[in-house]
């Protein structure tokens, strides 16, 4: 087995096919740190956490912290998944299991699933913070960023935290996903005309 996940940035429209790995819920950096330590050196599969950035607030200060978008799951994107490669993964702590369908047969992400995730990296594995504004019925308004593709996904807009609720499918899953925004304001000449 000769594997080697990645941290960096990836191009994952050059591979065939991406999986969906369940793990541990909040181990998904040991998972993949266990997997890099000891996996071979010529890489043959990559391992892929979409992140977010959000901002906490404790005790009245602010700390930026890095969270996974799938809480628990990774994605596993490579040329063919080879059944040593199975089987290397599945041993690793923290797995649970791959995501099957309904027949319980490994299957790759769809068409529509990928999509979502070529456009979670668009920027790298941490998402940026996207750029709103409100229109006067307070509608949200994207301008760039992840919430732009996601218009009519967003389901909850929080203005005091600054952020969106998306709600996104995956794998016939729902997920309720919250992504921080800067809010574009608008002069007053722009609001009265």
């Amino acid at each position: 087995m000769d594997g080697k996940a990645s941290r960096s940035n990836m191009n994952i429209i050059s591979y065939s096919t991406i999986y969906l790995i369940q793990v541990v819920t909040g181990k998904e950096k040991t998972y993949i740190s266990h997997v890099n330590n000891l996996a071979g050196s010529k890489p043959s599969f990559q391992l892929v956490v979409p992140k977010r950035q959000l901002t906490i607030r404790r005790m009245g200060k602010e700390s930026q912290v890095i969270k996974p978008v799938f809480p628990g799951y990774i994605f596993l994107v490579c040329d063919c998944i080879e059944p040593e490669t199975r089987k290397f993964l599945r041993k690793m702590p923290g797995f649970i299991r791959y995501m099957k369908n309904d027949t319980g047969e490994l299957v790759p992400l769809s068409a529509e699933d990928r999509q979502l995730l070529i456009r979670l990296t668009a920027t790298g594995e941490t998402t940026k913070r996207s750029v709103i504004s409100f229109d006067k019925n307070n509608k949200v308004i994207p301008i760039s960023g992840l919430l732009k593709d996601c218009e009519g996904k967003i389901i909850k807009v929080d203005r005091r935290k600054r952020r969106a609720r998306v709600k996104f499918q995956l794998h016939d899953k729902t997920f309720l996903i919250d992504f921080e925004y800067e809010e574009l304001i608008k002069s007053k000449k722009e609001t009265t005309s």
